[in-house]
């Protein structure tokens, strides 16, 4: 199957996604667990994102480092 594509994305779409830092190894704090419970699928929700957009910049221009192993058009 051969896919054309008319238009380039623009440059800002095709960057890769950075991941945020993490929290600091020191420190402590008490977070209720349904606030945990939160917080871990908001994490877990921008990861899926993040490795979302990173196969898809794979698939258009090989970039990201990422191997989807889905070819890209062309």
């Amino acid at each position: 199957m051969v896919r054309t594509v008319k238009d380039t994305p623009p440059t800002e779409l095709l960057r890769c996604p950075v991941a945020p830092a993490g929290l600091p190894a020191e420190g402590e704090a008490a977070i209720p667990p349904a606030w945990r419970a939160a917080i871990v699928r908001l994490a877990k929700s921008r990861a899926e994102v993040a490795d979302q957009l990173s196969r898809l910049i794979a698939w258009h221009d090989r970039s990201c480092g990422v191997s989807s192993g889905v070819a890209p058009p062309g």
